[in-house]
């Protein structure tokens, strides 16, 4: 429909341009084909499904858990990310005009055949953004099209933005992309597919990265291009080509990337990177390229000489996040009870709204952030002291900002919000990790089996009421002595404190935690040399151990009512407080701040409870103030 219009403006506007999609929508496109079905033949059942702790030279495709195999031309079962999410924008090609001039051609033609103009946004030559060339942009129907120039250019030793642009010919444009498969073009006038670099087919159908012209060239040119060689092999499950392998590992590439790349460039690779069907692959591939260091400059950060720490966190960070995502895509497969859809009620979330983390792209990103990063905070709590008697000599807010802080932010040019909510999923994580080992999961346990449950009544977390259950029975919480019952409150404050400070990223936390358990007994296994059934049998029931431990315990919060625990609002404001009823001699300051606090406590362990036996509690606790 796109194209007809699009044929119609050329044949009745005496334009003779050609117009050509360009790059990711042909790929895709193709890709959906029969033709192109990845593996075919080779491998009529999809990709393997390889151990993550692959410890050979893996470049993509192998040494990595398929959590994306193509299958009847969409994403299996296994996949985190579903491509029918990913809007539709359409580069197209012109040959002999700027993109504004034939926008301004289609408005006219819409005009005269009594439709509606459509709005052009014009993108101004901008070389340190890569916007080379002028472009034009209109949204046609659902598609956001941007309509660009063929171009050829020439670059500089000491930049990556070419020191001479032009507009050129369609084979000049294929030479120049980054990738084979990314330089392929839709003709519209002819509808046909072109291959000028005579490569773009035959990469397509096997699976492979690789560049246009000699890689160690291209990758010089513009460095950045390593990086997104790395990111396509993991968004497609390609593999890298072996001369790309040989050049992204020189020297001189990884000079160039930290010299002439922008670190807002090379971070948006990254997140990237972290939102493709295979971010551990990406992961991999950085380590194995050794890049890992020039993309996370955490030596730098922490003003380690020895490259062997850095290795070692960026192993660790690999190990865990391979874990984290292995059991991700297992959970899709057999999912706990805490992880289903159904659960997430609004009577199981105290009407707040919340989403499973199957379904949470954002927090999944989040997630993976914080496994590749977590050993390099706990590297840090570790040397903790040392590192902030170096900061304490430095001025500013800045100096006292954590190492993760630091390497998102500054480094990697995140927004401090995802830096933050990394950091509340590592140090909830590690909450979650002390509270089972300190026995919370028999606490959890207890409460399950006496069937105690706080459920919440209402649409939304403000307009609902609370009741409580033993079993069958109703519960008054403002009066409730049951030893059963008080053992479930305190345990329910304890771990009201959890999920307060990390609120809806609470299962991100909880799987963190649950891969850590799950990632050391990975280690130990790979650290025996014993083989045979007693051992692997031992291993499997450790690991339904660890698993059946955290079910309990979230299934638990759940059935306790904690899920949006952080959106309790207190029955009594700040003024209220200090009414003659209430504590009418009160004083500002941190009394005040421990009383609010004492009423929260009493909220947490007396779900529903009146408004009456709050003020009772109060003034018998801060008998002072009444």
């Amino acid at each position: 429909e796109l194209f007809d219009l699009l044929t119609k403006v050329i044949d009745e506007s005496d334009i003779t341009s050609t117009l050509r999609v360009a790059g990711g929508w042909v790929r895709d496109k193709l890709l959906a084909t029969e033709e192109f079905k990845r593996n075919s033949s080779s491998n009529p059942k999809g990709v393997d499904r390889l151990t993550s702790k692959f410890k050979g030279p893996s470049m993509g495709r192998q040494g990595t858990k398929v959590i994306g195999a193509f299958e009847s031309g969409s994403v299996s079962s296994l996949s985190l990310v579903d491509p029918k999410d990913v809007p539709v924008d359409i580069d197209i090609a012109l040959d002999d005009m700027l993109g504004r001039e034939f926008a301004d051609h289609l408005n006219d033609w819409l005009t005269q055949h009594g439709q509606k103009k459509i709005t052009v946004g014009v993108v101004l030559k901008n070389p340190e953004k890569s916007k080379h060339l002028e472009t034009a942009t209109m949204k046609v129907g659902k598609f956001w099209i941007d309509f660009v120039n063929l171009r050829a250019e020439e670059y500089t030793e000491d930049s990556r933005i070419p020191d001479l642009m032009r507009i050129g010919s369609a084979e000049e444009d294929s030479f120049r992309r980054d990738l084979t498969i990314n330089s392929l073009f839709y003709n519209i006038n002819t509808g046909e597919v072109e291959d000028f670099t005579g490569r773009g087919f035959d990469d397509l159908k096997r699976g492979v990265v690789a560049t246009p012209l000699p890689p160690l060239t291209t990758l010089l040119d513009d460095p950045l291009r390593v990086l997104r060689s790395v990111r396509f092999a993991a968004r497609l499950r390609f593999t890298m080509d072996e001369s790309l392998i040989n050049a992204a590992t020189d020297e001189k590439v990884r000079i160039a990337l930290g010299q002439k790349v922008a670190r807002e460039r090379v971070g948006s690779e990254v997140d990237l990177m972290l939102r493709s069907q295979d971010p551990v692959g990406a992961m991999r591939l950085l380590i194995n390229l050794k890049l890992a260091s020039t993309v996370f400059p955490i030596c730098d950060i922490v003003n380690c000489k020895n490259g062997e720490l850095g290795n070692s966190i960026f192993d660790g960070g690999l190990n865990l996040l391979t874990t984290t995502h292995n059991h991700l895509c297992d959970c899709k497969i057999n999912t706990p009870v805490w992880c289903e859809s159904k659960v997430v009620t609004a009577s199981a979330t105290n009407g707040v709204s919340e989403m499973i983390l199957i379904k949470d792209e954002e927090s999944r990103r989040r997630l993976w952030y914080a496994a590749f990063l977590k050993p390099l905070r706990d590297h840090f709590k570790q040397v903790g002291q040392t590192e902030k008697a170096k900061a304490g000599k430095r001025q500013g807010k800045k100096a006292s900002r954590s190492v993760i802080v630091k390497l998102m932010v500054d480094e990697l040019k995140r927004p401090l919000r995802d830096a933050e909510a990394v950091e509340k999923i590592m140090k909830a994580a590690d909450d979650f990790t002390g509270l089972l080992n300190a026995g919370c999961d028999l606490s959890a346990t207890t409460c399950l089996l006496g069937r105690i449950q706080v459920v919440y009544h209402g649409k939304d977390d403000e307009s609902g009421h609370i009741t409580c259950h033993m079993g069958k029975t109703a519960v008054d919480s403002d009066t409730e002595s049951d030893p059963l019952w008080t053992h479930a409150m305190e345990f329910r404050l304890l771990v009201s404190k959890v999920l307060e400070r990390v609120g809806p990223l609470w299962r991100a936390a909880m799987i963190l935690s649950l891969s850590e358990q799950l990632a050391v007994l990975e280690q130990e296994q790979y650290s025996y040399t014993i083989e045979g059934d007693v051992f692997e049998e031992a291993q499997g029931e450790a690991r339904e151990g660890i698993l059946q431990k955290y079910d309990s315990f979230a299934g638990a919060l759940m059935q306790l009512g904690l899920v949006g625990i952080w959106s309790q609002q207190p029955l009594i404001d700040g003024r209220e407080m200090k009414s003659d009823d209430i504590l009418p001699n009160v004083i500002s300051g941190p009394i005040f701040r421990e009383i609010m606090n004492e009423q929260m406590d009493w909220m947490t362990t007396h779900p529903g409870g009146s408004k009456e036996s709050l003020v009772e509690h109060l003034r018998s606790v801060f008998d002072e103030f009444v």
